[in-house]
């Protein structure tokens, strides 16, 4: 899934096909997810290219990132096959907000959101959400609930699925419980939980999907239980690329998602054949079945 922030990601990047890769995808490995931030304190990335920040990487340059797709996405298609399809996705991440954003931008780019909703362009709202991780962050807690509030709002009358970033802020989601129960799903992108409180907001009705990347690998206890504990219907996986390191590297390429599913695997203790088929459905019944 790579979830765009801005108008001028989307339409340059969209002419290549972006975010959740086709369950048809010949690597095998469904749901693979990489990230597009418009802001330079995001990420911004794309694919196993390194993309530098916003401060050395002018907006005019926003081709190169764009042919990085397209050479990512052949680097997961045989020799003599077509490259895969890949979905979109776009969302108003909460890191970006402020009360200066609220006023001068929010507007502009929540009719944008729903202008892509409305012309069937993207699959899924997101990444939206929470995240109080720092002082800064928790300073705009109120600024990011009432963007929620409207993207939440978009989710339920186009009846798509919710894509959500959460740090520090778990108990939050819980609070719309009742709201994100109406959605066609809901997709925790790298769940920061523990397997308590995913077993929970299944059980307020939830249909909730949780995704794991790389903290499986790097010891991670709430993510590894959660990976080994939760319903196999209720996992999906994710490299995050090029961020969520291991100790050591120095980014994350797509390819990582392979070691992502062997972990999985070990931790399940079934083959990885049988995990691609499972995460194949569940990616269908994620992003397409309404």
């Amino acid at each position: 899934m790579t979830s765009c922030h801005s108008k001028e990601e989307f339409e340059s990047f969209g002419r290549y096909g972006q975010a959740v890769f086709q369950p048809s995808c010949p690597s095998g490995y469904p749901h693979f997810r990489y990230s597009l931030h418009s802001s330079a304190s995001l990420r911004n990335a794309c694919g196993g290219a390194t993309i530098p920040t916003a401060e050395t990487f002018p907006r005019q340059n926003l081709r190169f990132w764009r042919d990085s797709l397209k050479t990512c996405l052949a680097s997961f298609a045989p020799a003599g096959r077509s490259l895969p399809t890949a979905y979109a996705s776009y969302g108003i991440h909460p890191q970006i907000v402020t009360p200066s954003y609220l006023k001068n931008d929010f507007p502009t780019k929540l009719s944008y959101l729903e202008s892509l909703l409305s012309e069937k362009k993207i699959i899924a709202i997101g990444e939206c959400g929470f995240d109080f991780f720092t002082q800064e962050f928790k300073a705009t807690a109120t600024e990011q609930e009432i963007v929620f509030k409207e993207q939440l709002r978009l989710a339920q009358k186009y009846g798509v699925p919710l894509l959500l970033h959460l740090r520090k802020s778990i108990e939050k989601i819980f609070s719309y419980s009742g709201e994100l129960k109406k959605l066609p799903s809901v997709i925790f992108h790298s769940f920061p939980g523990t397997f308590r409180e995913a077993d929970s907001l299944k059980k307020h009705g939830i249909n909730a999907f949780f995704s794991f990347g790389k903290p499986i690998l790097n010891g991670k206890k709430s993510a590894i239980e959660c990976a080994r504990k939760l319903p196999l219907q209720n996992l999906l996986f994710e490299t995050d690329a090029p961020y969520q390191t291991l100790k050591g590297e120095k980014e994350t390429l797509p390819g990582d998602i392979k070691k992502v599913y062997q972990r999985a695997c070990e931790l399940r203790k079934i083959s990885l054949e049988e995990m691609t088929e499972s995460i194949l459905e569940n990616f269908m019944r994620a992003y397409f079945q309404s």
